[in-house]
């Protein structure tokens, strides 16, 4: 495979850049590949503009590859997320900054939004859960973050748990489904996350307070 344009090889010894360009290159290839099985250590070297030796510098074999290609994504997407959450407002605040957050994400940075949702789940992935102390996992990271803002929303409501797994469903479904049939007349980003957190959250709650 052909080394992309604007890409240079890497002189030996500059290992941080090096191990970029091989993230970058096997970003670039799940996007055009659509499949992480259909990506192999010498299309990303290639792509790198290196040998396929010098994969092995930083990661063991193309799984490890992957993984730190999906928890380099996650993070940036956390990232984004944290800088629109204003610490100190008011749950249901919270929970609405996240959710607008998580739609301008994937329309801004769509072809990191595909690649976090093209790979299989990894191996050892710890399972979610609001008291988690964030760092075991960024993906995970940002579910725990959603968890712990429903259930400060629903403190007497149905289980949170639930609630955030139908809310991340309801915006992923619409975030993926827009990229992919841009052409269908999709109600604007912001109407459909109020629309999720009014069906998912605060009608839950206000009946929960009703049933009390």
């Amino acid at each position: 495979m052909a080394v992309s344009a604007g890409r240079t090889r890497n002189p030996r010894g500059q290992g941080e850049r090096l191990r970029a360009a091989l993230m970058d290159a096997a970003r670039e290839l799940l996007l055009e590949l659509g499949d992480q099985d259909r990506l192999s250590v010498r299309g990303v070297t290639a792509r790198a503009g290196v040998s396929p030796n010098a994969l092995y510098l930083h990661f063991a074999d193309k799984d490890e590859l992957l993984s730190a290609v999906m928890i380099g994504g996650y993070k940036e997407l956390r990232d984004f997320l944290n800088a629109a959450v204003k610490p100190g407002t008011a749950p249901i605040e919270q929970l609405r900054a996240f959710a607008n957050a998580y739609l301008d994400f994937a329309a801004e940075r769509p072809g990191m939004y595909r690649v976090l949702f093209m790979t299989k789940l990894r191996d050892g992935v710890p399972m979610p859960a609001a008291d988690a102390e964030p760092g075991l996992d960024e993906g995970v990271d940002i579910f725990n973050d959603l968890l712990r803002m429903v259930t400060a929303c629903l403190p007497d409501g149905p289980d949170p748990f639930t609630q955030s797994a139908y809310m991340w469903a309801g915006l992923h479904g619409f975030a993926a489904l827009k990229q992919d049939i841009a052409a269908f007349p999709w109600p604007s980003a912001g109407d459909y996350a109020e629309r999720m957190i009014e069906v998912h959250v605060e009608a839950p709650a206000r009946a929960a307070g009703a049933d009390r």
